[in-house]
């Protein structure tokens, strides 16, 4: 099996987002962001072939900053679930499979208000970066279940990068819905031959645990 959890630095990375976001809390807007997404991918693994999107879901955090009255810096600390569907050619016999992988990702947005002097109703946009932590792979059909290997020379590399874009509108100065694309930049397999690249398509709601100032 891939490496523990625990012996990897990624903990540190959560721990020092933490920090930053408790010290500057009278700066930062504190929130949850919920959503579910659809996957699809460029994926080619082994005889496993013609993926096509399935559905799964994100959970976390959220924390925002306005720069001025039009600019925001937006961060999160989230657990995705991308699933999505292939068929697996072997000589004349096919089946049905199902992959999905388990990420704990950290976005880094900038935003940008596009009528910030509407109390209400806000409409925004905004892209970023991700860095994503494998947590668990998985391939089945329907007389079993694999879980892949994670990091070093595993099937699956542990660290996984991204660029995410949405747009949105923020509701009454508390609640955010956003339509977000996100398109994974690197190849997740060990492999040369192989290629697993996610691209997903998600709805979310943030909630945010206070009002944020609208001009």
């Amino acid at each position: 099996m891939g490496e523990q959890f625990t012996s990897i630095p990624f903990k540190r990375i959560f721990l020092l987002l933490f920090f930053v976001t408790s010290i500057t809390h009278s700066q930062f807007y504190h929130g949850l962001d919920v959503g579910v997404n659809s996957t699809n991918t460029d994926f080619v693994v082994g005889e496993s072939v013609e993926p096509s999107r399935s559905t799964g879901f994100w959970v976390g955090y959220v924390a925002e900053r306005e720069l001025n009255d039009r600019i925001f810096v937006r961060l999160g600390f989230t657990f995705n679930r991308r699933s999505f569907k292939a068929i697996s050619r072997r000589g004349i016999n096919t089946s049905n499979e199902n992959w999905g992988i388990d990420v704990i990702e950290i976005p880094i947005n900038l935003g940008y208000y596009l009528n910030f002097n509407r109390r209400n109703l806000q409409f925004f946009v905004d892209a970023g970066l991700n860095v994503g932590y494998h947590n668990r792979a998985i391939t089945k059909n329907d007389t079993e279940t694999v879980f892949l290997d994670i990091g070093g020379d595993a099937t699956i590399k542990r660290l996984g990068f991204g660029a995410n874009a949405s747009v949105g509108l923020l509701v009454k100065k508390r609640v955010k819905l956003r339509l977000n694309y996100y398109n994974g930049l690197t190849n997740i397999m060990n492999t040369d031959t192989d290629t697993w690249k996610n691209k997903t398509i998600g709805i979310s709601i943030n909630y945010f645990l206070r009002e944020k100032e609208v001009y």
